[in-house]
């Protein structure tokens, strides 16, 4: 198993969060590439350091290489992209645990990425239980959406992370799920 330097990320880490992120969207993998997972989106650092500005996320590195990270945010919705501002729009239909999603703090989890490399060694997990212990007694539940296509990553996130599905929506006829988990 690799050793990884897990800390909270700092806005002098989205360069490198931007450089990693945009080598595993959806247009930039194969078709074979993207059955391991990939982001959806295109990420700027302006952008980046905004979500890293408004909650705290977290970075893993072996040596000077960025091998995974997590970006967490809440901002305005009018600062994020189309698809986001919709899942804004809907959390207030939302219910998670029996009680309306707005009626929690929450935050914005993602965009998530580990480095293929690196894949299968409990990274996501350092990064995932490391990021819940930061953001405890700040917020109590992260929101995250998967597109219905990355089979990968609903796996990990729903069967090895916890996440719960709480909602759906097609956007430019690409389906997504909705999923959040308690902070603490």
């Amino acid at each position: 198993m690799s050793e990884f330097t897990c800390r909270m990320a700092e806005a002098a880490d989205a360069p490198a969060i931007a450089a990693l992120a945009n080598q595993h969207t959806y247009q930039q993998l194969s078709a074979e590439a993207r059955a391991g997972g990939f982001l959806t989106g295109n990420f700027v650092v302006p952008a980046l350091q905004a979500m890293l500005a408004s909650v705290p996320g977290q970075v893993a590195y072996q040596g000077h290489e960025l091998v995974g990270f997590v970006v967490n945010s809440r901002l305005p919705a009018e600062r994020y992209p189309p698809l986001v501002q919709q899942i804004s729009a809907l959390v207030p239909a939302l219910r998670y645990r029996g009680r309306p999603l707005a009626g929690y703090e929450w935050f914005f989890y993602g965009p998530v990425l580990v480095r293929p490399a690196y894949r299968g060694q409990g990274l996501l997990r350092q990064l995932f239980d490391a990021n819940r212990r930061a953001l405890a007694g700040r917020y109590e539940v992260g929101v995250a959406f998967i597109a219905a296509e990355n089979t990968a990553s609903l796996h990990v996130h729903t069967q090895k992370l916890g996440l719960e599905v709480v909602g759906s929506l097609v956007f430019e006829g690409a389906s997504y799920a909705i999923l959040a988990f308690g902070v603490s």
